[in-house]
């Protein structure tokens, strides 16, 4: 059973990714409150920090692909060939089962991520018609109502 840096230093980059990804999560469902209320400050705030987070998954997956082609080097496998399954076995015991903690519930979290998007894509559209809505409602009862008058600036 072997106990190597590089496979210790992989888990721990998919430990920060799957961190990461829970955090966008947690942020594509709290963004929903924002869309719902048409709170415009909420929603940019929202896509400042899901932008912040995606920059961040970016780097974490270019950390990841260093990391995994590191740990193939060092088992001796090429690093587009074996899949985990087969070196992992012989990993030392704690070192296996976290790697295939952290690989399952990666797995599971970027599923609910995807999920999540298209949720998050329902909620805009769903924003975007209302909006297009109120845009045809406005624009049909202009002709009724004029403008407001121009109120002359007044200087003490």
């Amino acid at each position: 059973m072997t106990m190597r840096p590089e496979i210790l230093y992989l888990v721990e980059v998919l430990e920060r990714q799957l961190s990461l990804i829970r955090e966008l999560a947690s942020d594509l469902i709290a963004c929903r409150a924002s869309y719902v209320a048409m709170d415009l400050d909420g929603i940019y705030q929202h896509v400042a920090v899901q932008d912040a987070l995606c920059e961040k998954l970016r780097q974490a997956a270019a950390q990841r692909s260093i990391a995994w082609q590191s740990a193939a080097a060092a088992m001796g496998l090429s690093s587009a060939g074996d899949a985990p399954g087969t070196w992992i076995a012989s990993l030392d015991p704690e070192l296996a089962a976290r790697l295939r903690r952290v690989l399952t519930e990666l797995a599971l979290t970027e599923g609910q991520v995807r999920h999540l998007n298209q949720v998050h894509l329902t909620v805009v559209e769903g924003s975007r018609r209302t909006l297009s809505v109120l845009a045809n409602a406005l624009a049909a009862f202009a002709p009724i109502y004029a403008p407001p008058a121009a109120t002359p600036l007044v200087r003490w």
